[in-house]
């Protein structure tokens, strides 16, 4: 299985590595950003998300500088992206900072890429699983979204044009990569089941 960087390791990595244990803190900071959130004490919880935005940067750097991939790393990093990711947004929609339909946009695009994925592995047909250019276009613009989001309400500011604005743009980034994935699903389903 390919590392996160899409290169396969030389050497069995041990899983308890500096990389994997940034991700673990990742992890741990969900509940964290949700207790402090729901205490309206959003400014704590800028304050959270974004020290996991920055292990998220340094996990990478730290398994390609150090070689530490693992298929463990490389399983939980999207995994952890992705929880903390729908815990924020999901919580500023419920709050009324953010609007339903970009939850919505970012569920229907999850559950799609899922199914693909529990159908290739049915029917045998191998796949790597690999970011889109505009599925990372959607996570940048998702945490903007989510940083501004925040602050604004840690500031007690209404909801401003530059919320709404970067919703839309994120909308669009996922849309697009579902299509991208979409493309790349109907491309592998042509080919042949792998034979055992």
């Amino acid at each position: 299985m390919p590392s996160r960087n899409g290169t396969k390791p030389a050497t069995p990595s041990n899983p308890v590595n500096l990389p994997n244990s940034l991700t673990c803190l990742r992890l741990l900071a969900v509940p964290v950003f949700i207790f402090f959130y729901l205490q309206h004490r959003p400014g704590i919880a800028l304050a959270v998300f974004i020290g996991a935005m920055v292990t998220d940067w340094l996990d990478g750097i730290a398994a390609r500088a150090l070689k530490q991939f693992t298929k463990l790393g490389a399983a939980m990093d999207p995994i952890a992206d992705k929880i903390i990711g729908l815990a924020a947004l999901g919580l500023l929609c419920w709050s009324h900072r953010l609007p339903w339909w970009l939850l919505g946009v970012l569920l229907f695009r999850e559950v799609c890429i899922f199914s693909a994925l529990g159908i290739l592995t049915h029917t045998g047909r191998p796949y790597e699983i690999r970011p889109t250019r505009f599925g990372k276009y959607a996570t940048f613009f998702l945490a903007a979204t989510t940083l501004v989001a925040v602050a604004q309400d840690a500031r007690e500011v209404a909801v401003s044009p530059a919320e709404i604005a970067l919703a839309l743009v994120s909308a669009q980034c996922i849309v697009v990569s579902w299509a991208q994935y979409l493309s790349t699903f109907i491309q592998l389903m042509r080919k042949p089941p792998q034979t055992a």
